[in-house]
């Protein structure tokens, strides 16, 4: 069991890592700040949930959302956010991901079952507010998505629980 959580937190860490590089803030203009961090790192994480849900690998999934809640919550307390309202901020965030969630992995499936990008652009839009610039959404970060998720969508498994994989970005 303990390997299990290792790996959880091996692929998590992974995550995070991906969502702090620097393309995201400098060539995307994406906010570097909480709000900016937490969709790109929501991102990420959609496509590794995704990918799992590909290979019906439920219980690595719920693991990776308790270690992000748990980070939600850290981050939250480290921004000075009182206890009383941790609770209620984590419940909107929660519901906040659970819709991009959704939406993301509609747009996905969308993407490789009849290569339309209207669904994703559509829910990046509503979600990444200061992503403005179209050429910005629909060249750098279309590519960046594409071929990530066309990667994570051929990953195996075992691949995936043993956090052999890396995000492309271009």
């Amino acid at each position: 069991m303990q390997k299990k959580k290792q790996n959880s937190l091996t692929i998590y860490t992974i995550i995070a890592e991906q969502s702090r590089k620097p393309y995201f803030f400098s060539k995307l203009k994406i906010s570097n700040n909480f709000d900016g961090r937490l969709e790109i790192l929501s991102l990420n994480l959609i496509m590794i949930l995704w990918s799992l849900k590909k290979n019906n690998e439920v219980n690595l999934s719920q693991e990776l959302m308790d270690i992000f809640f748990q980070d939600l919550d850290n981050s939250l307390r480290e921004l000075g956010v009182s206890d009383l309202s941790v609770g209620k901020k984590i419940k909107i965030l929660a519901e906040n991901f659970f819709g991009r969630l959704n939406s993301y992995t509609l747009g996905f499936e969308k993407y490789l079952t009849k290569g339309e990008f209207s669904k994703i652009r559509s829910s990046i839009r509503k979600n990444i507010r200061d992503l403005s610039d179209e050429k910005i959404l629909n060249e750098f970060l279309k590519k960046y998505i594409l071929t990530n998720i066309k990667y994570f969508g051929n990953l195996k498994k075992h691949q995936v629980q043993n956090a052999d994989f890396q995000f492309k970005y271009i």
